[in-house]
């Protein structure tokens, strides 16, 4: 509201100073006020509601002055002075209600952003709704995928354990070839010496069959010989003759030296038969 110290200065002042005395008076005793008497808008963007009570102050603040100007005309009457409160209350009325279609303008644009604010609001929980069931499954899809991993990891696990056995079973394997390869050379070298000891086993054999074959040859004509000498001595005396070779060696070497004797000619039965003998066993 206008205070009595203003109205005083109006009215010393005149028509043509009275509206300018005033706007300085107010500059200089609220800056924030401005010349037309109201204060000044802040530029930075308001919101809806406090947008309504700035126009709200500004209708009230509007009647206010249309009271002081009614006073102010009753008090003090001039034509002078009536003109210049009409031209002031004019011009702080026409500044108010160009403020209030501003901020109304401004109010418009808040509620129509505060619509779009709504409705990108709404598709923003539309999209979280989206990502949340999103979230859900990507989520079931880790778990998922984790018992994935731990049963790779525990297959990765039994295949390398199974893998550590395969080398120790290889490691005993071979360590059983080289033992097999060792005594593979072992008996390849023991064939070798048994190979070595029946070839000279053989040609010991061979020896031996050589030696038996001349004592058989031998024998045989040892045999023929007492066979001889028995029948010889048989025609002299009586000997039996169903008796074993044996037996027939024993008799002959009981004779006595005598019993064998040569007449110097040599016409003797028996000096004969030991020539014709001896020349038997030559010819055979």
């Amino acid at each position: 509201q206008l205070s009595k110290p203003r109205l005083v200065l109006l009215g010393a002042g005149g028509e043509a100073s009275g509206g300018a005395l005033l706007d300085d008076y107010v500059e200089e005793t609220n800056p924030a006020i401005s010349p037309c008497g109201f204060k000044k808008m802040d530029e930075k963007p308001y919101d809806g509601e406090v947008l309504t009570r700035r126009v709200e102050e500004l209708q009230r603040e509007r009647d206010e002055l249309r009271k002081d100007i009614e006073q102010l005309c009753m008090q003090q009457a001039g034509p002078g002075y009536v003109s210049v409160a009409t031209r002031m209350l004019s011009q702080r009325t026409t500044a108010l209600e160009q403020d209030i279609e501003i901020l109304q303008k401004k109010l418009s644009g808040c509620l129509r952003e505060n619509q779009n604010l709504q409705e990108e609001l709404a598709e923003a929980y539309r999209v979280k709704s989206q990502l949340a069931d999103l979230y859900g499954a990507e989520l079931s899809k880790t778990k998922e995928l984790e018992q994935q991993v731990r049963f790779f990891q525990s297959s990765v696990a039994q295949a390398f354990a199974e893998r550590d056995g395969s080398l120790l079973e290889c490691e005993k394997a071979k360590e059983r070839e080289e033992a097999g390869l060792k005594m593979c050379a072992t008996f390849e070298e023991r064939t070798r010496e048994y190979q070595t000891a029946m070839e000279d086993q053989k040609r010991l054999n061979d020896a031996l069959q050589m030696e038996l074959t001349e004592l058989k040859a031998h024998t045989e004509s040892s045999l023929n010989v007492i066979k001889k000498f028995y029948e010889v001595r048989s025609r002299e005396c009586e000997c039996p003759s169903n008796i074993t070779f044996e037996e027939k060696c024993s008799i002959l070497l009981d004779d006595s030296a005598d019993s064998w004797s040569f007449n110097l000619d040599g016409e003797t039965s028996t000096s004969k038969y030991i020539v014709n003998l001896n020349h038997f066993i030559h010819e055979r």
